[in-house]
Parts: structure tokens; sequence; C-alpha cells
């Protein structure tokens, strides 16, 4: 079991490069609040497209509990997201719906996980124990399966 600590946007765009690059068929982020500049970092979306792009059959699934101003704040996500739809969705928990959890989390679908910190700083903790990964993946499927696809960030083919 591999554990240790992220303490910068840099080391947490790392980690999720890790977690992206032993990922198989699926890479899944859970963000409650989308507050955090670091979901449109050029870095970290770079590795999100050459995650979904490398094979076919991968999925970059974005599950956002809030969404308000997401276009707005998060342009290179959206826009990565619209040249990319069936690759890098984008979609809002259900509000009658159990949220996966109550942290942000990246999870890969071999048992990789990066649980980062409630509260104003940016760190989190990188695990490859899949006793803690496995159950957030099952309820993040659960919600996704629930969830509204943004269809309103959807480009229009004029």
């Amino acid at each position: 079991m591999d554990t240790r600590r992220v303490e910068t946007e840099d080391e947490i765009i790392a980690a999720i490069g890790d977690i992206a690059a032993t990922a198989g068929r699926q890479l899944m982020f859970y963000v409650p609040e989308a507050g955090d500049l670091l979901w449109s970092s050029p870095a970290l979306l770079d590795k999100v497209r050459s995650y979904a792009t490398a094979r076919s059959h991968r999925e970059a699934r974005w599950l956002f509990g809030a969404v308000d101003n997401l276009a707005r704040d998060h342009g290179p996500l959206v826009a990565l997201a619209q040249r990319l739809p069936s690759l890098v969705p984008l979609r809002q928990i259900d509000a009658d719906f159990a949220h996966p959890g109550t942290q942000t989390f990246v999870a890969n679908d071999q048992g990789r996980l990066l649980l980062l910190d409630s509260g104003a700083r940016l760190a989190g903790t990188l695990t490859s124990a899949s006793e803690r990964s496995r159950p957030l993946a099952a309820r993040f499927d659960e919600a996704w399966e629930r969830a509204r696809t943004l269809s309103e960030l959807r480009t229009l083919g004029i």
C-alpha cells in the first residue's frame, strides 16, 4: 500500500497524472464545489486530454455538486469537454441522491485515489489502498447514473 501527502498544486497535478497513468478505462473526478482554479489549469487539462485520447474506450468523468458559473470560471475545462464530449463528460449530481463523498476526490478504476482535504488549503492524500477507493468509486458510479448531463454547456452545431 502506497500512501503519501500532496501539499502544493504542482504535487496535486502530478498525483492526478499518476492516477491517470495507472487508470484503465475510467478516471473519475468528484468536485462538490468547483471554486478552485486547479480544475481548469492547463497542466491538469493536458493530463486529462492525454489520458482520454491515448487509447479508445477511455473516459475522464467529471461529477460536480454545484455548477454555478462553471462555464465562466472553468472555461478551459468546458472547452475540453466540448471538443471531446464522449471522452470528457460533465454532469451535475442529482440533488435528491446521495453524494459520493463529502470531499473532492479523483480516482481511477484500478484502485488509485487522491482525496483532497476539505477547507481552503489545497492539499490531499494519494493512496493505492483499494479498500478506500473502491467504495468511493462505487458511490461515484451510482451518483453518475442519476446525475444530470450538463447539456447547456454543449456547443451548438450551427
